[in-house]
């Protein structure tokens, strides 16, 4: 095969002359197989450049995806921690209502609602990046747990409110009728028999067939006629808290009947031991007689 010898015959079309060309074995077989190497060399060398293109051009558009990520990362934080901030406020607040409302403060170790467990792998990517989001879940997550305690703390602060609200709505807070404050709670003159004794409320001068109004939500208790108060009523407001008032011309309240602050029960008038028309007003709080004045937001005039 090396050895052998051939001929290669050349006729071009214009002159007609052939020209023969002697070649060997040997010679043929290195011309193919430089020709092979120059053929793989520069086929390997086509898809070098095609795959460092390629992976130039990924490298770049993972380049452009972290900085986007990156930037989207660094948005999230600071919602975070704006978040964060707005929660730190809304528990500031939660604490100010349990004060006002007397409850208990829920212990600063609880409100970092922590959790615990074996953790698992998830992923085995380490980078800032990765690590950036680990904290930012792990944030939302307590923010999350937060939220659900101050929704718990929400609904025993609202139960309380309602149960408060109730108690003001029977607490009287005005005073039942406008007019002069003539005489105080205490030890005080009976201007019909002239002796001192206790006198357990106010007198109220007011000209005669002023509305009498309920200071608070209550249920009367009884309405008629009682000695040495003249036409009478008493309203039970609950939560130990009684109202009477005397000396009315006319009662338009019954007993059994509920009546809401401001209703009108009856008109001041001087029935019973009075010297002249006003209304004989008094709180008792558990049986004993309070000052009117203590549970008034808005009062009479007093004449001293």
């Amino acid at each position: 095969m090396f050895g052998t010898r051939f001929s290669l015959l050349i006729v071009p079309e214009n002159t007609g002359r052939v020209i023969r060309k002697h070649l060997t074995g040997w010679k043929i077989i290195a011309a193919a197989t430089l020709i092979a190497f120059l053929f793989i060399t520069l086929f390997g060398f086509t898809i070098g450049f095609f795959r460092r293109n390629v992976d130039h051009h990924k490298l770049a558009t993972l380049k452009r995806e972290n900085r986007f990520f990156a930037e989207k990362i660094k948005e999230l934080q600071e919602s975070v921690e704006l978040i964060k901030g707005q929660m730190a406020g809304i528990i500031e607040k939660d604490e100010n209502i349990r004060l006002v409302f007397d409850l208990p403060s829920i212990d600063p170790s609880i409100r970092e609602v922590g959790i615990g467990g074996r953790t698992f792998e998830t992923a085995d990517i380490f980078s800032p990046l990765v690590d950036q989001v680990t904290v930012i879940e792990n944030d939302i997550e307590k923010i999350l747990r937060q939220i659900k305690l101050e929704n718990a703390s929400f609904s025993d602060v609202y139960d309380k409110l309602q149960s408060k609200r109730e108690q003001l709505d029977h607490t009287p807070s005005i005073m039942p009728v406008e007019g002069f404050i003539t005489r105080g709670i205490g030890m005080q003159v009976n201007p019909v028999t002239g002796f001192y004794q206790m006198h357990n409320g106010l007198d109220i001068s007011a000209e005669r067939g002023t509305p009498i109004h309920a200071p608070a939500a209550g249920r009367v208790v009884s309405a008629g006629w009682e000695q040495g108060l003249g036409n009478c009523i008493v309203i039970d407001h609950g939560f130990g808290i009684v109202t009477v008032y005397g000396h009315m011309s006319l009662i338009k309240a019954r007993r059994g009947d509920s009546v809401k602050r401001m209703d009108v029960i009856g008109f001041v008038g001087s029935t019973g031991q009075s010297t002249g028309p006003h209304l004989h007003y008094e709180v008792r709080k558990n049986g004993q007689p309070v000052n009117p004045l203590n549970f008034a937001v808005k009062t009479a005039l007093y004449t001293p």
